[in-house]
């Protein structure tokens, strides 16, 4: 019997607690731990207001592998263990909303071409009307369904993190600066390469309600770190985490800058999930070029259902 984990993004449109909590003393000769969090939230407010109605053709590979108990790679009992797909991806902010939307319409899986490449989803929220949320949220879930491997996944999207650094949410999350000497595991792409000066800042999730929750309403608390580059705390790589008995999983994004742009979009994503039950894991890669920009403007009632 296959065995399925699913992970779904939580209610990030709602505020969580809002209790302020206590962070940790920031490591020797680094820049004040609050000076950076409060640039941070400067900076993905700034950040909202130039790049939403952003659209990027995202080019995403994707790998399944199987191990069995004595370490050895096997078959997928017949399922896809590789996947190459094409995609838009637009990134939206609701008005009066703390949290991003994004949707990816994918328009290849494989070298196949589904549909005419038509920008149906910039139409969408160009010209809202009461049916965009309900016709935006097929087309998500159209796209979710060419994901492979048994981990059935929903929070496979670069912004997801940045959410993270919102001043209405930063409370929820404990932030402190990390140990120098500790192991990265970064993504061996020449992206992910280290910033010389970058400021790096861990983070935990502490609240019973959490960002991410499986479909079946189970809350996992999220881990993780930004690298930041000062004055401005310019966010530079993002590294979000979640993991239980049965799963855990790990997306890191790296950000470049693009001409024509103000601000460091997306230029990378990988991703890393493991099944703990039948020792199988996924393996993605994203790459985004082609970058445009659209007038979109959303509103609570326009955007799809959290």
């Amino acid at each position: 019997m296959r065995a399925s984990i699913a992970l779904a993004m939580g209610c990030l449109l709602v505020v969580l607690t809002t209790t302020s909590r206590a962070q940790e003393s920031p490591a020797p000769g680094a820049p004040a731990l609050q000076l950076v969090l409060s640039k941070a939230a400067s900076y993905v407010q700034l950040y909202a207001s130039h790049l939403s109605g952003l659209v990027m053709e995202e080019s995403y590979v994707q790998d399944v592998e199987q191990i069995n108990r004595f370490g050895y790679r096997t078959n997928t009992r017949g399922g896809v263990s590789h996947r190459m797909l094409k995609s838009d991806l637009l990134l939206v902010r609701p008005q009066g909303s703390d949290a991003w939307m994004q949707f990816r319409d994918v328009f290849e899986v494989d070298g196949k071409a589904l549909r005419d490449r038509n920008d149906r989803l910039e139409k969408l929220f160009l010209q809202p009307s009461k049916a965009t949320a309900a016709q935006a949220e097929k087309i998500v879930r159209e796209s979710a369904r060419y994901n492979i491997g048994d981990i059935e996944r929903t929070i496979n999207l670069p912004l997801l993190a940045m959410t993270v650094l919102d001043p209405e949410i930063q409370p929820n999350f404990q932030f402190r600066s990390p140990d120098p000497s500790g192991d990265l595991k970064l993504p061996k792409s020449a992206a992910f390469a280290a910033r010389p000066g970058a400021v790096m800042i861990e983070f935990n999730e502490t609240t019973l309600r959490t960002m991410i929750t499986t479909p079946q309403g189970k809350n996992l608390r999220a881990h993780g770190r930004f690298w930041f580059a000062m004055p401005d705390a310019e966010v530079l790589m993002t590294e979000l985490a979640v993991e239980d008995y049965t799963l855990s999983a790990t997306i890191h994004v790296a950000y470049d800058r693009r001409p024509g742009l103000p601000v460091p979009v997306p230029v990378e994503m990988h991703e890393l999930y493991v099944n703990r039950l039948n020792s199988s894991k996924v393996e993605g890669t994203a790459t985004y070029s082609n970058f445009r920009e659209f007038n979109v403007k959303v509103d609570e009632q326009i955007a799809p259902i959290r």
